[in-house]
């Protein structure tokens, strides 16, 4: 199965194509907000690095946010106009997906020899969103069957499988009050999800995203303050590459594809005033 999916939500603008879950080729444009641009120029090189054409995509994905309004705007409608011309399903992903993806995949030598002690493992994607709040949710990642339960993807090493899949709600919280909503979803050493089936004794926690740029000072104490506490600096963009991957796992566990519009987490209101109770709750 090739894949193509464009992200386009942050100043970083990529382009990948994979086979199933390896990547084939990936073009990135680091030059800033230019992605009306630059966009179609890096899908042609993708492309041919890769050794395809667009005849040979068999699905697409790309990045709905939440991010950049008008950087995601193009990339979804660059990828509803590519699988229209070319018939074929486009899978919106969630930003969230996409760097809890990342996290696990850059840090799996850790969480492999936490898991080999039975130590349960979960990844904290974190966005910096603006307006003082950030955007984050909780991934376990684990061994084994996925049997009946929903999961987002997987992460093959060697011989062994480890699953992704999304635990519980998606949070809007204060940025300054991030420390004190963790700790508020501890009973002792067990971690409490919200609208999750399951609860975590002593968990590793593994947080990364956008959130660093902003709020460094803030996850720099939580880090230091918790023990299993993890933070990941560099998985500070989402790529393309992990895109195509989310689209795969979607692709193979028959997910209708659904209409493409961009996830945003409050109303928009002209001239930048927010009117009151006008925030909107993040889709659970």
């Amino acid at each position: 199965m090739n894949i193509l999916s464009i992200d386009s939500s942050t100043r970083n603008l990529s382009v990948a194509v994979s086979r199933d879950e390896k990547l084939l080729s990936e073009a990135v444009d680091r030059s800033g907000m230019k992605h009306m641009v630059r966009v179609m120029g890096l899908l042609d090189s993708a492309l041919s690095k890769a050794g395809l054409s667009l005849g040979d995509i068999d699905a697409f994905g790309v990045n709905l946010g939440p991010g950049d309004f008008t950087g995601t705007r193009i990339g979804v409608s660059v990828i509803k106009m590519l699988s229209w011309l070319e018939g074929k399903p486009a899978f919106g992903i969630n930003s969230l997906d996409a760097f809890a993806l990342g996290i696990g995949i850059k840090n799996i030598s850790l969480i492999i020899r936490f898991l080999s002690r039975n130590t349960p493992v979960l990844i904290m994607p974190c966005l910096d969103v603006r307006k003082g709040e950030v955007y984050f949710a909780f991934y376990s990642i684990s061994t084994g069957a996925c049997g009946e339960r929903k999961y987002m993807a997987k992460i093959k090493v060697e011989k062994r499988t480890y699953v992704i899949r999304r635990e519980g709600k998606r949070f809007l919280v204060p940025g300054r009050g991030l420390k004190e909503v963790l700790e508020g979803l501890f009973t002792g050493e067990v971690l409490k999800i919200p609208e999750a089936k399951d609860e975590y004794h002593s968990p590793v926690m593994i947080i990364g995203g956008s959130c660093w740029e902003g709020y460094g000072k803030i996850l720099g104490y939580i880090i230091r303050q918790n023990k299993g506490f993890y933070l990941d600096r560099k998985n500070i963009y989402p790529h393309a590459g992990y895109l195509n991957i989310c689209a795969y796992f979607n692709k193979i566990r028959e997910v209708e594809p659904k209409n493409l519009v961009p996830v945003y987490i409050r109303e928009f209101v002209p001239f930048g005033r927010q009117k009151k109770n006008s925030r909107q709750q993040p889709v659970g």
